[in-house]
């Protein structure tokens, strides 16, 4: 694939997690989930492409496995408070997102404003951060409501 050209990496999404906490308990990721995953990355990573580790749900409880598993970026879903996923691995990790795209289907504008100006309050100090919602821009999100976003965006997502 990488002969070929226009693949940069690899997005990698799986949830693991519930809003609640994970599926299964957090020492049987470390054996049956963790491993794997590192070893998926560094195969990506000796070939040159980047890694991106997506999942949703509150991750806390296997944040440093997901870290040791060596992504390039992490895409904590909106519920998770990026400062302290930022304070825990962000030396080790670039992370992305964390605008609420549940948000972008049902919540007010004001919502959507504010979840977009906290990811980035949150995300940028000291570098390491691309701007996006958590998850995906989903078949059906009205356009009006990603370009409210990415005018919040380039009002104040750029680095000095």
């Amino acid at each position: 694939m990488a002969s070929h050209g226009g693949l940069d990496g690899f997005a990698l999404c799986a949830d693991y997690c519930f809003n609640t906490g994970t599926f299964i308990p957090p020492e049987w990721f470390g054996e049956f989930v963790t491993p794997y995953l590192a070893r998926l990355g560094c195969g990506y990573r000796s070939q040159d492409f980047y890694v991106i580790k997506h999942t949703g749900g509150n991750i806390m409880p296997i944040l440093e496995q997901l870290a040791e598993s060596s992504p390039h970026a992490l895409d904590p879903q909106g519920d998770v408070d990026i400062a302290e996923v930022k304070r825990l691995v962000g030396d080790r990790v670039c992370l992305i997102g964390n605008v609420n795209c549940r948000l972008l289907d049902s919540g007010s504008d004001d919502e959507c404003i504010e979840s977009a100006k906290c990811a980035l309050e949150k995300g940028m100090p000291s570098g390491g951060y691309i701007f996006s919602t958590s998850n995906c821009i989903y078949t059906g999100m009205r356009l009006v409501r990603y370009n409210l976003i990415l005018d919040v965006w380039r009002r104040h997502g750029v680095y000095s």
